[in-house]
């Protein structure tokens, strides 16, 4: 059994414990002695320890080659369900509370993301933007992101989002922003994240990633509950926000029916 899982390791992570025990012939009830064996608290909890260790290593050619049945599709929602109920602790940490500081006192506050991390960028944006002024959203192949070295560090808070695959173009760009003294706050999905060289406060954020791309539902209900918390701290946000709907309805922005 212990040959089966070095060989697979890739595999098995996508796989339940009757699959396994249907591929070493066995019963599913030796799968699970064998992981408390090894000190787990069953095939579950083994399977959690070992998706962490080999997360960096699956590409997404061979997510698609080893996901192959409808048991995943479970598999997913349920690692979600775990993942939002995360939140409630999350959202408790002092290192939290001081990310929702940094974003209300900032004068200029910058939002800085690659690849795939960077798709929540435009979400985050928006909203924040209607929150308060003097946002940047800056990612790689953008003007911005050769000269936001110029930005005075003592006035500018960099928010990063960076799950894996973890971009190399990124971890340079904190690097050199750290050595200049800029101030970095990281969102990421767990404490040996690189970012843990250039960032505090860091957030870890939980995200599945036994899909062939990496789910990022739980990262937004995350920065829907952290915006809504800014919010609340911003001084005269109300006519702030009396102000955005005025201009909306004059400009007919929405569609309404007759």
């Amino acid at each position: 059994m212990a040959h089966y899982f070095k060989e697979n390791y890739k595999h098995v992570t996508f796989m339940t414990a009757s699959e396994v025990a249907k591929d070493l012939n066995i019963s599913q009830a030796s799968i699970s002695r064998f992981c408390t064996l090894l000190g787990y608290h069953g095939y579950s909890d083994f399977l959690r320890h070992l998706k962490e260790y080999v997360r960096q290593e699956i590409t997404t050619p061979e997510r698609l080659k080893y996901i192959n049945n409808d048991e995943g599709i479970i598999d997913i929602i349920n690692s979600e369900k775990t993942n939002a109920d995360e939140l409630k602790y999350i959202i408790n940490q002092k290192s939290y509370k001081e990310l929702v500081k940094k974003i209300i006192n900032a004068k200029n506050l910058v939002l800085l993301s690659a690849r795939m991390s960077a798709t929540l960028l435009p979400y985050i944006f928006y909203i924040l933007n209607k929150i308060r002024g003097g946002i940047t959203c800056v990612t790689p192949g953008t003007s911005l992101w050769d000269s936001i070295n110029l930005l005075n560090p003592k006035e500018t808070q960099i928010i990063t989002i960076i799950f894996p695959r973890y971009p190399n173009i990124l971890i340079n760009k904190l690097d050199e922003l750290g050595k200049k003294g800029f101030s970095v706050a990281a969102i990421t999905d767990r404490m040996f994240s690189p970012v843990i060289n250039f960032a505090n406060p860091i957030i870890i954020v939980p995200i599945t990633n036994i899909s062939i791309f990496d789910v990022y539902s739980t990262p937004m209900l995350f920065f829907n509950l952290l915006l809504r918390d800014v919010a609340k701290g911003i001084k005269e946000i109300d006519e702030r926000f009396k102000e955005i709907d005025e201009y909306e309805q004059k400009n007919n922005i929405y569609f309404t029916e007759d």
